[in-house]
């Protein structure tokens, strides 16, 4: 495997020997202070360049930094495939047998004054022609956890409530897959929501949570990441019925907690009522 250093010296001579390539940022955990970077870190590297359709057209191109074990072009789906006569920005996302990743993002030139609204973390590493549209940006702020509004906030209350009695009805109809869906991806995304909203509340939102919430952990006491894992059922029926509860449980006691720091009204009543709704569908089906 390519150290670090030896990928990263790759990348930069390969710029520097290709006339078309006139300018290359990185981006990512790589220049993101406080986010993890180990063996398992990308390379998130956008190349600045001439004329993109040289690059768009020549599928083969990630091959000089190694043998691909599978790549992904995320800009040219089969629900909208990508214009290879046009110049849109277009990514290569690359993962090589040895464990190194790039995705390596091209960006024509003549769109170089769009870079001027880029507000992520980023290195500048070469720039050929001065391009003043590039600038390192050392804050992370973009990352924050964002600060509800008041109608955000019921929204996300009303959703939770809401889906949470197709869970049941799922369960009711032994219908697995639905009930776990429900569960994990409708109710998870509103409390997920409400959990890192804790989270900036405790932290003034000055931090960030990651994508998918990866670095939740560090906000969290030992016995709130144990309460947390502890929501998450398993295949079996009873389980799913009691992780349910409990998930209600917990998602009430945090937006109690949002609201309160927040000041926003909360219907407690309606929670109660759609509780008590779950129970009687739980007990029909006993």
């Amino acid at each position: 495997m390519k150290t670090y250093d030896e990928m990263y010296d790759l990348i930069i001579k390969t710029a520097q020997e290709d006339d078309r390539i006139r300018a290359v940022t990185m981006e990512g955990s790589n220049v993101t202070k406080g986010a993890v970077h180990d063996a398992f870190s990308d390379f998130d590297v956008t190349f600045f360049v001439s004329d993109i359709r040289e690059f768009t057209k020549d599928h083969d191109y990630m091959k000089r930094f190694g043998d691909i074990l599978i790549m992904q072009m995320p800009d040219d789906y089969y629900a909208e495939p990508y214009d290879y006569e046009g110049t849109k920005r277009f990514a290569y996302l690359t993962q090589y047998k040895d464990g190194n990743r790039i995705d390596l993002t091209f960006i024509d030139v003549s769109n170089i004054g769009e870079q001027t609204a880029f507000e992520e973390p980023r290195t500048v590493l070469i720039n050929k022609d001065n391009f003043k549209e590039l600038k390192d940006i050392n804050s992370s702020e973009c990352f924050f956890i964002k600060k509800p509004g008041e109608f955000e906030f019921f929204n996300t209350v009303n959703e939770f409530r809401w889906v949470s009695n197709y869970a049941t009805k799922g369960l009711c109809r032994d219908e697995f897959y639905y009930a776990k869906r429900v569960m994990d991806e409708y109710m998870m995304n509103m409390f997920m929501k409400m959990i890192s909203w804790k989270v900036g509340i405790d932290n003034d939102f000055k931090v960030t949570t990651g994508a998918s919430s990866k670095y939740l952990k560090k906000y969290l006491t030992k016995e709130e990441m144990e309460r947390f894992k502890g929501i998450f059922a398993s295949g079996e029926y009873e389980d799913m019925w009691n992780k349910l509860f409990l998930t209600y449980d917990y998602f009430e006691e945090l937006s109690i907690y949002v609201a309160k720091k927040l000041g926003f009204p909360l219907n407690l009543e309606e929670s109660r009522n759609v509780r008590d709704f779950m129970e009687k569908r739980r007990n029909l089906n006993n």
